[in-house]
């Protein structure tokens, strides 16, 4: 970009934004052409007056009123712009000639000349300013000769004669002014397109940014959204091994990734394994059951205990450089720690064949990935936790079912059957079954096919009296139980009344005797002794 300074030493600027510039630098003018006509006639008004009353003994004063009213007609009608400063122009012109062969040079000629060299470059441009200087010289150069001739005189007898050094004069100043007119006006016109081209090249840095901006957000929108569905995926999946396969493929193939692996701290917290990793490279490791030492000097054991980011490139410095064999195209480097509240589950190590492939305005976008992959860990380690927990339970429950149900048949039968005995042609057997326990069998013969139908109703009241039956055993042991505790109480409560040990002895034998039915009971009191 360029300071206004250097204007005089450039050309008008001639590209498309600069005849931009242009187009508004003659609207600008197109719009000033009213407000200077009727200022015009404001300030003519008070010409206008002395030009009514001598119109009968003056020539200037009948033109200066033809043309005062041409001005009024053309300001109010409406003509297009060009037709109004032509006019205009027009004339000042003819006041000037007028003014010259009214009053010779000597008058205020020179001054309408200046007007139409300013209003020429200031309303049309400094081209037809130096136009405009031409024809002023060239109309005082054509009188200055007539008049040195002796074959002009001003009509007023009374304006003083001019000699050739008037003439020159007026001619010289005419120039001067007229050039100093032309060339300010024309570098007011640079000055003005090249500070539109700078609010040009501003707006439109501005719209390119406010496009990159888009862009970005776009881009940062989609990745996000990409993340997102990634996070959803992982966390869905509730297998440890199924979720870490997937998690390394996703991510790296989001990054576009040479090698992606996941690291999990072993329990001891002293390595850090090698968990899941993708390509040939991790295929390797995996078969060689890679391991890194947390006291080591790795980026993987960096990250998990610093509980930091690490992102390195080859051309860094001041980084953890990374170095293994089997990863030789390896630029640029990231070691993302796997954080569970204060519990550093492991790591997430992305290589890159690119430098700089990772950005530190992402970081945050790394962390939330890595906090996905560790919500969905912990999330599986819960379920499989859950689901050994409740795979004990239904053993605990199905080893007490077997056993209380086992030693039902020994303490009396539990076998009922209806019908006569026959050779039968169509049998159907339904297992009593509960909570994955088979306690029983209904069986039942037919002489025809049995249908789906009653299969699907013999099924259901098999399922309903496996539950009553349940119910009736656990009534039956509450109840049992219950006896049970009144007889203790009841004879416990004897034994508490008793006041020695002789009518404890005695109420403890007889009591027991009595609750059990007992043939004999016997009961001593010794000490030092091992009883077989």
């Amino acid at each position: 970009m360029k300071s206004s300074l250097d204007v005089e030493t450039e050309p008008i600027p001639t590209s498309t934004k600069e005849v931009h510039s242009l187009d508004v630098y003659h609207h600008w003018r197109q719009k000033f052409v009213k407000p200077m006509l009727v200022g015009s006639l404001v300030i003519g008004l008070f010409a206008l007056i002395p030009s009514v009353l001598a119109v009968r003994s003056s020539l200037i004063g009948l033109i200066f009123i033809v043309s005062y009213l041409v001005v009024a007609v053309i300001t109010f009608a409406k003509f297009p712009n060009s037709i109004r400063m032509g006019t205009f122009l027009l004339i000042v012109y003819i006041l000037g000639i007028s003014e010259l062969i009214t009053h010779g040079i000597l008058g205020d000629s020179v001054f309408f000349f200046l007007g139409l060299i300013i209003f020429s470059t200031m309303m049309l441009s400094p081209t037809m300013g130096i136009a405009a200087i031409a024809a002023s010289l060239l109309t005082v150069l054509v009188f200055g000769i007539l008049d040195q001739g002796g074959f002009f005189d001003p009509i007023n007898l009374q304006a003083p004669p001019a000699n050739l050094m008037d003439w020159l004069s007026a001619s010289a100043m005419m120039l001067l002014f007229g050039a100093v007119i032309v060339m300010g006006f024309r570098q007011l016109e640079a000055e003005f397109i090249q500070a539109r081209d700078h609010v040009d090249a501003s707006m439109r840095n501005l719209r390119e940014e406010r496009i990159n901006l888009d862009k970005i957000v776009q881009e940062r929108t989609g990745q996000l959204k990409r993340l997102n569905d990634i996070g959803r995926s992982v966390t869905s999946i509730l297998d440890p091994d199924e979720l870490l396969a997937s998690a390394v493929f996703l991510i790296g193939n989001e990054f576009n990734c040479y090698f992606t692996a996941i690291y999990l701290v072993e329990p001891t917290g002293q390595f850090a394994e090698l968990r899941e990793a993708t390509g040939d490279a991790g295929r390797v490791l995996r078969e060689n059951k890679h391991k890194l030492d947390l006291n080591g000097r790795s980026a993987i054991a960096e990250a998990i205990s610093t509980r930091r980011t690490l992102i390195s490139s080859e051309s860094g410095q001041d980084l953890i450089h990374f170095e293994n064999p089997i990863l030789p195209y390896s630029k640029s480097h990231m070691v993302v720690p796997l954080l569970a509240g204060d519990q550093t589950l492991g790591a997430l190590e992305l290589h890159s064949t690119k430098e700089k492939a990772f950005a530190m305005n992402l970081l945050e976008t790394y962390l939330n990935l890595a906090n996905q992959v560790t919500i969905a860990l912990e999330n599986s380690r819960l379920f499989q936790e859950a689901t050994q927990s409740l795979a004990e339970l239904k053993a605990t429950q199905r080893q007490y079912l077997q056993d209380a149900w086992s030693s039902l048949p020994s303490e009396k039968p539990l076998a009922y059957e209806i019908g006569e005995e026959e050779t039968p042609e169509k049998e159907i057997e339904i297992p009593l079954t509960l909570r994955d326990q088979v306690i029983g069998q209904i069986n039942m013969t037919a002489s025809e096919e049995w249908t789906p139908e009653q299969k699907n109703l013999i099924e259901t009241i098999a399922a309903q009296t496996a539950l009553a039956l349940e119910n009736a055993r656990l009534v039956e042991e509450s109840q049992s139980i219950a006896v049970r505790e009144k007889i203790a109480n009841e004879i416990i409560s004897k034994i508490w009344s008793s006041t020695s040990i002789d009518s404890i002895l005695q109420t403890t034998v007889r009591e027991l005797g009595r609750a059990l039915e007992a043939a004999q009971v016997d009961i001593e009191l010794r000490m030092g002794e091992r009883y077989e």
